[in-house]
């Protein structure tokens, strides 16, 4: 079709997914804004510096709250306007952070965890709608390449800001990045969220109501490949977890890189995730096979995580940057990849509730990682061996994984 200029229609899906892109980007720009801060948070707080994992346990267990009872708002609110009022929440939250207090970095980051609730489902939800078949692990790895970009944007943003001008200002300038983006996401609303049912009852009660926490499990029912999949994502999640809520501070208190420094690192770490999460989402489409792909992953995800214990400042810039930026692709390329195939293996009309059943089981593994890690770095006082015990978790879904392949399931 063309219009009276004679170009052609944008496909809806490409509007759908910048939708999604910007919003994914944005709230993981709001959810990794304290762990790269955390040195100079827990300062501030007067708290033990590897408290930072408690902070991001606390953003995962926000997610998981909306991810059990949020499932009635989508129908209603529409997933466009769903995102936006997260994004909102989170803002306000990263606000309340600048008081400094530690039962404030607490709240915030429960209310952070909570305005990040609404991407995995509503994303998935407006990709299950929009994207073409052939090309879904691709673009729902687009999607979900807006996670370390977001936290690429805060490795670059956010130090010098605080070297500037402090945590207040740092903080508040995140807030204003969020708000930007809920206006320029605006015009795409009206076309994605027109299959909304406003009369439908939002329920709120929902998110204190006992039987949401039945409904991860139910969606485990949807598919016989929904355990292992959930499984592997919780496994991914609790070494992708400790990874982006303690590399600053591991590496200025363990490593000895300056703040500066552990910050580049950080950006470097999650910009190649970027390009990473793309590239793995074709070599899915590409296999045929995403447990298979999954499989690679768990493998590289695993080695990489061991290789945490061994960083040395005494390395140049020119080595440790591509070894963090390797790290990165290694254990953070495995979203786009799992997200796809549960939408793949939902039923007609279930990617949404199936996508956040088994967010939920991976939300967990980023709620219980980062708070075990801190617990284990407490009681060992060795952030290297601890990074290597990490290490077993991703390598268990590769074995979960390989049963599966064998059994002849997935694509």
């Amino acid at each position: 079709m063309t219009g009276a200029s004679g170009a052609r229609a944008v496909p809806a899906w490409v509007g759908a997914l910048l939708a999604t892109f910007v919003m994914q980007t944005v709230a993981a720009f709001l959810s990794r804004a304290l762990p790269v801060l955390g040195p100079a948070l827990t300062d501030r707080a007067g708290v033990p510096a590897e408290w930072i994992g408690h902070l991001s346990s606390a953003v995962s267990a926000g997610t998981v709250w909306f991810l059990l009872g949020g499932n009635s708002l989508l129908p209603r609110f529409g997933p466009v306007r769903l995102l936006q009022a997260g994004t909102l929440v989170a803002a306000v939250a990263v606000i309340l952070a600048t008081w400094g207090s530690w039962p404030a970095l607490l709240l915030a980051s429960l209310l952070i965890g909570i305005g990040y609730g609404p991407s995995p489902p509503a994303g998935s939800d407006i990709l299950a709608r929009h994207a073409p078949a052939r090309h879904r692990g691709l673009i729902f790895s687009v999607k979900q390449a807006g996670v370390p970009l977001g936290g690429a944007l805060v490795g670059l943003m956010v130090p010098p800001l605080f070297l500037a001008f402090g945590v207040p200002v740092a903080l508040t300038a995140v807030a204003f990045v969020a708000l930007l983006a809920v206006v320029a996401v605006q015009p795409l609303r009206a076309g994605i969220d027109a299959d909304r049912d406003p009369r439908r009852p939002a329920r709120f009660r929902d998110f204190l109501a006992p039987r949401s926490l039945v409904e991860p499990v139910a969606a485990m029912r949807l598919s016989p490949l929904m355990p292992v999949l959930t499984y592997t994502g919780a496994c991914f999640a609790v070494a992708q977890g400790i990874l982006f809520a303690f590399f600053v501070t591991y590496a200025t208190e363990a490593v000895g890189l300056s703040f500066t420094e552990a910050g580049l690192a950080f950006a470097v770490m999650q910009a190649v995730g970027v390009v990473s999460r793309v590239v793995m989402g074709w070599v899915a489409d590409r296999l045929g096979s995403a447990l298979l792909t999954l499989v690679i992953l768990a493998g590289t995800s695993s080695v990489a995580t061991a290789s945490l214990a061994f960083l040395d400042a005494s390395w140049p810039a020119w080595i440790m940057l591509p070894a963090c930026g390797l790290i990165g692709i290694a254990i953070a390329s495995w979203n786009g990849v799992i997200l796809a195939e549960v939408a793949h293996q939902a039923p007609r009309g279930q990617a949404g509730p199936a996508t956040a059943g088994a967010t939920v089981f991976t939300f967990i593994g980023y709620v219980v990682g980062p708070s075990a890690f801190a617990l284990l770095v407490q009681a060992t006082g060795d952030w290297r061996l601890s990074h290597l015990l990490v290490a077993l978790a991703p390598a268990s879904a590769g074995v979960a994984l390989l049963f599966a392949l064998r059994a002849g399931r997935g694509r």
